[in-house]
């Protein structure tokens, strides 16, 4: 049983019309919204089971828009055993909206829920976010954190020429959101949260050397308030999820990432339809785990997932 816990499906009902209209709907046709043709690219593959979530959607500020959107994922979920569901958050829509949205679709049925890095300027940072954050911790519900897809940092630093967003920003984002969710006590207030961040959370494990020289204890005289590297490290580590999407299968980001954080804090996702292109790059994905440790890759691959979904 292996489960992708980063796979994205938007049902035709409620597809976005920005990507309607854009040069990736031609590039990807029916593998973005089609769950008949997902089975069988999975079924090629040899992955039987994918976390189904919708980046569009993710942060919104329509709660009503999201809910109709949720509501038609949860119709694909709920055709075949194989789908769990990942619910799109509103937090542009308020963080009471956002929390009223997540915790109905959990009772729905959602096995967790999703978010952005940031949208509209709110972050996890935010305290709008505590209301979202407490109905994950009472529901045991985990959270996926995705990368704003445009304008992951501001535009004149990474813009889309050169694809310089699209292979640094969105990796940069992601280690930066980690980074606040830390410093800023996020995880000490919720001591039962689980975040799990896209992309090895932008490789981080590969910039620990960089974040020892910054944030070395004493180094900085009145470094208040940032946690020190020890404390840093031993959240990052501890409190911190990474799922394998991101890097097209290449072994060395996953490689570092085990040298740096345990194999019990490590979820396999593929960012389907967007990374494979077709069921022998899906494969290829898990075959980069299947070459860990077997103890390792079975954490991967299936248990730490299926202990954090909720409503299984």
């Amino acid at each position: 049983m292996t489960i992708d816990f980063g796979a994205h499906l938007f049902p035709l009902d409620t597809f976005p019309e920005p990507i309607d209209e854009g040069p990736v709907r031609d590039i990807l046709g029916p593998a973005m919204h089609d769950p008949d043709l997902l089975l069988e690219t999975y079924e090629a593959a040899g992955i039987s089971h994918a976390a189904l979530s919708q980046p569009y959607y993710m942060g919104h500020e329509d709660a009503e828009a999201v809910a109709t959107a949720n509501d038609a994922l949860l119709d694909v979920v709920e055709l075949d055993e194989a789908f769990y569901g990942l619910a799109a958050i509103p937090v542009s829509a308020g963080g009471d909206a956002a929390a009223r949205e997540f915790e109905r679709a959990l009772d729905a049925g959602y096995h967790g829920g999703a978010l952005e890095t940031k949208t509209n300027g709110v972050e996890l940072t935010d305290d709008s976010l505590e209301p979202v954050f407490d109905v994950a911790e009472r529901r045991n519900a985990p959270l996926l954190v995705h990368p704003k897809l445009h304008e992951s940092l501001h535009p004149e630093a990474l813009s889309d020429d050169w694809k310089l967003n699209a292979i640094f920003g969105r990796e940069a984002a992601l280690s930066e959101s980690i980074s606040k969710v830390i410093h800023e006590g996020v995880l000490d207030r919720h001591p039962d949260l689980n975040l799990v961040y896209h992309h090895l959370g932008g490789n981080i494990a590969s910039m620990l050397g960089r974040i020892h020289l910054q944030l070395d204890d004493g180094r900085w005289p009145g470094q208040e308030p940032l946690k020190p590297h020890d404390a840093f490290v031993e959240q990052l580590q501890d409190r911190i999820y990474l799922d394998t999407s991101g890097f097209f299968g290449y072994d060395a980001p996953l490689r570092t990432t085990l040298e740096e954080f345990n194999a019990s804090n490590i979820l396999f996702a593929t960012d389907y339809p967007f990374e494979p292109r077709d069921d022998a790059e899906l494969a290829a994905l898990a075959d980069t785990v299947d070459d860990v440790a077997p103890a390792d890759a079975e954490k991967i691959l299936h248990d730490n997932a299926h202990r954090l979904l909720t409503n299984t």
